[in-house]
Formats: structure tokens, C-alpha cells, sequence
């Protein structure tokens, strides 16, 4: 965001709160973020769904009202979305060759559900109205299913993802901007990249709106491991105490094993939703989301978008030493609230 537009957020942000919009903690159901079950990356918080001791059923039945990015061979078989919006980036499938990767900007665009402007190779795309639309006064959930090979070591890369130790291990990268088609001085990108911070850190100040691969991958871990202040450690021991784990998160075709939001984006579309579409406050017209993926060896990986109205939740239990030890940490709360600046 360029920094004459600061006073664009600023304005956003308190319309946001005087619009009635519901914040995340009131529009879903999901537990308040502590430093065991959430983290940032980039601009983004990222909930794990094990360690929150939620399941998110992901089968193509439970996601069809959803907005869906990326699944199944051909897009299949979820391939209708909101008009106004592209189709469904076909997820690579089967035992492809060993670390195989999938990123929108080497993909044939998947297309329009119906014509509309702002449609451009490289990502998937919809129209803010259509967007808007689908959340209905929600919050938009970005969640991904992770489907690798279950057992055995990583058998060579073909392309990079840093820090991956077993078959179970993917990486990715996205970055979702707000897009205005007369001015493109006042797009605001968002990113989801690599380092993983503690969510009381707050987001990565240092977000730049470019993508530098491999470097800003985020590992997703198979199994993963968490030490005494949150942060996650290799499950063998070599990087200090394991306080929590292994937590399975390879949880297969069904069920997704995280959730990303951004409470910024959400008050610019509380904005937009309140104010309208190309307006003084909401200059945009559409959003682009690009997204990359690596080492995948297995497929059937998923990206899709549901809101708090459509997000069904089954609890599981929660590890007994994970409550504990979440006890006492900072939830979340305003004080993570960052205001971003592009250059």
C-alpha cells in the first residue's frame, strides 16, 4: 500500500466498527488465537485445526456452496462458483513424479464462471461485488486440505521447500490483492510467506507485496512439534524440548488441517460492503489471489473459501498439556492489529 493511501485504512477500519460488521471472534466459531494454535505469516493468521481441536470436513459435498480455488482432477468434482468469478484450478493428482508443484502463474487460467472485467492470467480472480456477495456480511476463511504420501523420506526435490523432512511435507505461498482497474497506485496486496512468527509477534512488518521463492515458501509439516513458547520445533529433539506433539495435520482428501484470515482485509471488506464498490473509501474493483505449491506427491490438495455461516465444526479433543500450557497467553485481540504500508 502506498503511504499516501494510509489514511484510506484509517478510514476503513472506522467505518468498519461503526458498520456493524461482525470481527472474527463474533462472525465464527472458531477458537480465540493463542501462540499453540495460531501464528503469522506474513499478513496473515493461521490457525492449525488440529492443535484448535476443530475438524472441518472437506469432501466435495460439505465445500460445494463455498468458493473454491483449487481441487480435484479437471476442477472436479466442485467446478461451479459465484458468477462473477473464475472456475476452479484443477489440483494435480495421483503419485505424480516425485515433489511435483503447482503455481497459478504457470496454470492455464481456469476461466470465468461468467464474463467480467478484472479476469487476468496468473491467478484467480473475481469481481469485488461477486465477493462480497458470496460472504453475505461474513468473513472470508481461506482453508487448505493437505493429502501428501503418509510415511517414508522426502525422495529428492524438483522444487524447493524449505525445511521439508519427510514424503508428509508441502509448501506454499499466496498473496491476495485488492485490485483497482483505473489506478493501480491503490491496490493493496496481501501475503501469506514465510517466516512463521508467534501470533502475539502480530503480522510481519516487512511484507513486501513480491513474491521471492523459495525463500518466503511456508513449511507445512506432516507431523508437527511445538516447543514451550508456541513455536514450533523438528520432532526429533535437535531444535530444544518438544512440549506438544506430533500432531498429525497430513489429514488426507476429507478434512482440512488449516485456516488462514486477515483481520485487515476483513475491515476493508466491511468497508466496501457498508460504502460500496469503486467509492472513495473501497476504490477497488476486484481481488486476484495467486497461490504456488511444492513438493507434492500424492495430490488432491485443496484451497478453498467458506464463511463463519457455512463453516461446520465437529470438536475433538484437545491435548490435556496444550490447554495448559495455552493457559495464560495472550488471545486474540486489537493489539495484533497492524497497519501495513507497500512500497
Amino acid at each position: 500500500m502506498k503511504l499516501g493511501k494510509l489514511a484510506i485504512l484509517t478510514a476503513v477500519l472506522t467505518v468498519a466498527l461503526v458498520s456493524g460488521w461482525s470481527s472474527p471472534g463474533e462472525a465464527i466459531t472458531l477458537p480465540a488465537c493463542d501462540n499453540f494454535i495460531c501464528a503469522f505469516d506474513g499478513d496473515f493468521a493461521v490457525m492449525s485445526l488440529p492443535f484448535a481441536g476443530v475438524r472441518v470436513p472437506s469432501s466435495p459435498g460439505i465445500i460445494k456452496d463455498g468458493v473454491v480455488l483449487y481441487t480435484g482432477p479437471g476442477g472436479g468434482p466442485v467446478t461451479t462458483n459465484p458468477a462473477g468469478m473464475d472456475h476452479v484450478y484443477p489440483s494435480l493428482n495421483g503419485a505424480c513424479p516425485p515433489n511435483c508443484g503447482f503455481s497459478t502463474t504457470t496454470t492455464p487460467d481456469p476461466g470465468q464462471v461468467a464474463p467480467f472485467a478484472g479476469d487476468v492470467a496468473g491467478s484467480w480472480d473475481s469481481t469485488l461485488t461477486a465477493f462480497i456477495g458470496f460472504l453475505n456480511g461474513s468473513t472470508p476463511l481461506f482453508f487448505f486440505q493437505q493429502n501428501d504420501t503418509n510415511s517414508g523420506p522426502q525422495a529428492g526435490t524438483d522444487f524447493s521447500c524449505p525445511g521439508s523432512t519427510s514424503q508428509q511435507d508441502v509448501c506454499l505461498y499466496a498473496s491476495l490483492t485488492l485490485v483497482d482497474l483505473q489506478d493501480s497506485n491503490n491496490n493493496v496486496v496481501f501475503e501469506f510467506e514465510s517466516p512463521t512468527r508467534l501470533f502475539t509477534d502480530g503480522p510481519d512488518p516487512l511484507t513486501d507485496g513480491i513474491a521471492t521463492l523459495p525463500n518466503e515458501f511456508v513449511l507445512a509439516k506432516g507431523d508437527v512439534c511445538l516447543g514451550g513458547t508456541g513455536a514450533q520445533v523438528n520432532c526429533d529433539g535437535s531444535e530444544g524440548l518438544v512440549v506438544v506433539g506430533p500432531v498429525n495435520h497430513n489429514l488426507g482428501a476429507d478434512e482440512a488441517a488449516y485456516v488462514g484470515f486477515s483481520f485487515i482485509l476483513n475491515g476493508l471488506l466491511a468497508t466496501c460492503a457498508a460504502e460500496g464498490v469503486n467509492t472513495a473509501n473501497c476504490p477497488w474493483d476486484s481481488l486476484s489471489i495467486r497461490f504456488d505449491l511444492t513438493d507434492i506427491n500424492n495430490g488432491f490438495e485443496q484451497l478453498f473459501i467458506l464463511t463463519g455461516d457455512q463453516l461446520t465444526q465437529i470438536p475433538v479433543p484437545v491435548p490435556g498439556s496444550l490447554i495448559l500450557l495455552g493457559a495464560g497467553l495472550v488471545g486474540l485481540g486489537a493489539s495484533t492489529w497492524r497497519r501495513r504500508q507497500r512500497g
